[in-house]
């Protein structure tokens, strides 16, 4: 969707929407170089730096990962710079806007690959 174009057409980079979200396909996209941008049911990641109840929508990146946990940046606190969410909460919580309907969302993620 948006993301996807807004990648392709102002950074020019190669971009790919999946729906294998999975705790070992983020750690193989890492691996290769790929940046991952997840959108998520912001309530779901139990981050406890978000204004309470926290964002029905979320989006942020992946960029590593550790023995238990994705390291993250989270645009959604002051906090968000290689904020840690366990593996499996971060999987749980990732859905897209599904017109608002965010927790039946389909899981999808965003690779990108810069050039």
């Amino acid at each position: 969707g948006e993301v996807k174009e807004i990648m392709k057409t102002y950074f020019n980079y190669e971009v790919e929407v999946t729906g294998d979200v999975t705790v070992d396909r983020i750690k193989q996209e890492l691996a290769a170089g790929k940046l991952i941008i997840v959108p998520a049911a912001g309530r779901e990641l139990g981050n406890p730096y978000f204004t309470q109840p926290g964002p029905l929508y979320h989006m942020l990146v992946i960029r590593g990962y550790d023995r238990n946990q994705f390291i993250t940046n989270d645009p959604g606190t002051r906090r968000g710079a290689r904020y840690k969410y366990k593996y499996q909460t971060l999987i749980n919580a990732v859905h897209d806007w599904n017109d608002g309907d965010v927790e039946n969302g389909k899981k999808l993620m965003v690779l990108v690959s810069p050039n």
